[in-house]
Order: C-alpha cells, then sequence, then structure tokens
C-alpha cells in the first residue's frame, strides 16, 4: 500500500522492500523544477538513514522530514556529478553533525566516502551495494537494497529511456554495456527507480525496462544510433558550478555560472583567507591559499564538488 502526499516542491511516496519491508522503508521526494527524485531511506529499528540525490533548493525540507521522523542520517551519496541541478550534500553536511557525503570515485569530485563497484553504504541492519554504471557520466553508480528488491538507477536507467550520452563524459556504449551487464542482470521484479523522469512517472521494473525500453531493446548500433541523434536542449543548470573550499572551521559553497563569468573573475573570502579566480585561457578555476596553489578544470566539477 502506498501513501501520497503532496505540498509545495515535495511528493513524498512511502515504498516497502520485499523481505526488507518490517525493517526498512523507503520515502520518495520530489523537485519540480528539475523533476528530480530524491529517495530517503531508513531502518526501522535503529533509525539510521541514507539520502540519495538530495538538490539543494530542498535541503531545508528534507531535513525537516527527517527530524520529523526521528531518524539519524548518516550518508548523504550522489549517484553521479547533476548538470540539471546543484547538489544538495554539501550544505547538509553543515548542518547535520557527523553526516558523510559520499560519491563515485571516478565523479571528479570530492566527497568522504569515494565510492567503487561493490561497496556496500549501510545504514542499521539495511546497505545499498555499489554496481558502477557510467556512460551518461564516468562516475555514475546504481545503488542496489540489499535484497535486490530495489534499485536507484540515477540517470543511468530512466523510465522507457536513459540518461543522455552527449556531454559530461558521456559514451553511448559504454552506457549501454553498463545498462545490460549491471542493471538488467537483477531480478526481473526489481524495483528501478530513477533520479528523473519528466511525465509523472514513479517507478518501474527490471522487467518492463528489459522489455518496453524504446531504447536498451535494440541492438547496441541501433542504440547508439539514437543517442546521436535525440538532439537534446542544454540542461538548464550546465552552467551552475559549486565548488566547495574546505577549512578546519568551516566549509563555503561558492556558485559560479561559468557562462557568464567576466573575464576578470575574481572571488575572495577574507574568512578563509581564499582567492578563487577564472582562467578563460586554461578554463579553470585557480585557488590560492597559504597551501600550495591547485588548479581544478572545470569539466571535472560540473555541478557537484562536496
Amino acid at each position: 500500500m502506498c501513501i501520497i502526499t503532496t505540498r509545495s516542491f515535495l511528493l513524498i511516496k512511502i515504498l516497502q522492500s520485499h523481505s526488507c519491508a518490517l525493517t526498512c522503508f523507503t520515502l520518495q521526494l520530489f523537485e519540480l523544477e528539475s523533476c528530480t527524485y530524491t529517495y530517503l531511506l531508513a531502518d526501522t529499528e535503529t533509525k539510521e538513514a541514507v539520502l540519495i540525490d538530495p538538490v539543494l533548493e530542498t535541503v531545508d525540507r528534507d531535513l525537516k522530514l527527517i527530524h520529523e521522523l526521528g531518524l539519524n542520517l548518516k550518508v548523504a551519496v550522489n549517484t553521479h556529478c547533476h548538470a540539471d541541478h546543484v547538489t544538495g550534500t554539501g550544505i547538509m553536511r553543515k548542518k547535520v553533525v557527523g553526516l558523510k557525503s559520499a560519491i563515485s570515485k571516478f565523479s571528479g569530485a570530492s566527497a568522504d566516502i569515494q565510492l567503487s563497484e561493490g561497496d556496500k553504504i549501510t545504514f542499521g541492519k539495511q546497505y545499498l551495494t555499489v554496481r558502477e554504471t557510467p556512460g551518461h557520466t564516468d562516475g555514475c553508480v546504481t545503488l542496489v537494497l540489499a535484497d535486490q528488491s530495489m534499485a536507484f538507477t540515477g540517470d543511468a536507467l530512466l523510465i522507457r529511456g536513459c540518461g543522455r550520452t552527449d556531454f559530461q563524459q558521456g559514451c553511448a556504449k559504454t552506457l549501454y554495456q553498463s545498462i545490460h551487464e549491471k542493471i538488467f542482470t537483477l531480478p526481473d521484479e526489481c524495483l528501478v527507480y530513477p533520479a528523473h523522469d519528466y511525465l509523472g512517472r514513479t517507478v518501474s521494473t527490471v522487467g518492463e525496462e528489459r522489455k518496453f525500453n524504446p531504447r536498451l531493446t535494440k541492438n547496441l548500433d541501433e542504440f547508439m544510433d539514437i543517442m546521436k541523434n535525440l538532439n537534446l536542449p542544454k540542461p538548464k543548470k550546465i552552467g551552475i558550478n559549486i565548488m566547495l573550499l574546505y577549512s578546519p572551521i568551516t566549509t563555503y559553497a561558492l556558485i559560479v555560472d561559468i557562462i557568464t563569468v567576466p573575464k576578470d573573475f575574481q572571488f575572495c573570502d577574507t574568512s578563509l583567507h581564499r582567492f578563487v579566480a577564472w582562467n578563460l585561457s586554461s578554463a579553470s578555476f585557480h585557488f590560492s591559499s597559504s597551501f600550495p596553489d591547485i588548479s581544478v578544470p572545470a569539466n571535472r566539477i560540473c555541478g557537484l564538488q562536496d
């Protein structure tokens, strides 16, 4: 039985897994602007919880819900670096004592936990297993519940679709192989929960997608041709980059639109004694502090650095 509640910028759907139903529950939350699903998973006995793909604009909403439910949020994990919204993970780390961030080690982003194939994200007696599913980006992962009753596929596998492959290290061949080898090998009845849906759909199954997905029922050559000719518009927030600069005392989040940044742009945070400059010739952000200078290529920080 599902209970659905709507609020401003919020859709909550209570999901039950099969063998984990008595000790684990999942809430599906919705962010309206980017059509992003955030998932809150919790062990009902220990109250420990994990949050998947939090969005910056809904951080307060999500933390309020977690507080109301009496949960102890242990890990906030991103399935990949997002181009259509800014992650809320970095801000959450400042607001929740002991919270750890997690993302694939191949994402190019920094986090407390660098995920690899087969890693387990535990919360109470429950856990999610990491399956690397690159192709949309290098650092895409699918998170599978312990009993394989649910898979949180990020932007790799969508409902009757898949993530685009025309930017951010995208590769159609790699994505096709990832989905067929890492997701379609799960049980037919495994529920598929994606990071987005633009038509109001909330869930599918591995069996449904293997049988009905209009792209992934094709052979590899046909799939690559489809992906090559999608001609999709640029994501709304591809130009927004969030940089988190760490110090022993605080974390500062700087959001920069790299498309409109002026030629002589320079940022100075005197509280951290750090300077950030946009270098047009090398297309990188340049950091200066009391530590050795470092430069970070812009294409490795799109959407996330936490």
